[in-house]
């Protein structure tokens, strides 16, 4: 992936992801363990924007004197169907010693409509997800015209019914970093397990049902 460093915060390894096969705009993180949230998100092919550091609100219940008595979110994550949901990318352990704050952030969430995540190592790193993400982001920066684009979707639809897993498309003559391209650009889907290899069943019909609960799904989190 393309990554700059920037220097708002020296203490923190800082940089912005860009994803121009997807995105309008970089997505900027303020650690490793967000860079790999981004990229997971990324992948999910529900997902239509990711704005980093959205808004500031204050905690209620928080001490007013204290250090931390407003809150900025990680992420806010858009989905095709418009909704969407903000996210906190913290580890599991610093997670379980903030759980009361979390849950006092989620309250305050819930009570204005918006919905809350929070995204942990365990999550993001589990089952080597974000090693997995980040791989099918690789394929996405490849470069393909809209021309050999639209001949593969094409040859998927009419020749494999709109299902088949990579094997099979390259024996049937196509070119599997093209396949994979248009698997990083939402243009084909995979499954929620998914893996990057030769086996892995690619279709082109959309995903159906809630976008929030396939987004977890895809996280492996439960849906709530």
């Amino acid at each position: 992936m393309s990554r700059k460093v920037v220097t708002r915060a020296p203490h923190r390894e800082v940089g912005v992801v860009n994803a121009e096969w997807l995105l309008s705009h970089p997505v900027e993180h303020e650690s490793h363990l967000e860079r790999r949230f981004v990229m997971v998100a990324l992948s999910c092919p529900v997902v239509r924007d990711i704005v980093h550091q959205p808004f500031t609100f204050k905690v209620e219940g928080d001490d007013p004197d204290a250090k931390g008595g407003r809150y900025t979110p990680d992420f806010k994550v858009t989905f095709r169907d418009d909704t969407s949901l903000v996210v906190e990318v913290k580890p599991e352990v610093f997670a379980r010693k903030h759980a009361e704050r979390l849950r006092l952030i989620e309250r305050r969430l819930r009570d204005d409509g918006m919905r809350f995540f929070l995204a942990t190592d365990t999550l993001i790193d589990g089952n080597g997800l974000s090693a997995r993400a980040m791989l099918l982001m690789r394929y996405g920066r490849l470069r393909f015209s809209d021309e050999q684009a639209l001949e593969c979707l094409t040859a998927l639809r009419e020749t494999c019914g709109g299902k088949a897993s990579i094997m099979t498309l390259v024996a049937q003559g196509l070119s599997e970093p093209l396949v994979w391209n248009l698997v990083a650009r939402h243009k084909c889907r995979i499954p929620v397990d998914f893996d990057v290899d030769a086996d892995q069943v690619v279709t082109t019909q959309d995903v159906q049902g809630d976008c929030h609960d396939y987004f977890l799904s895809w996280f492996g989190a439960p849906r709530r």
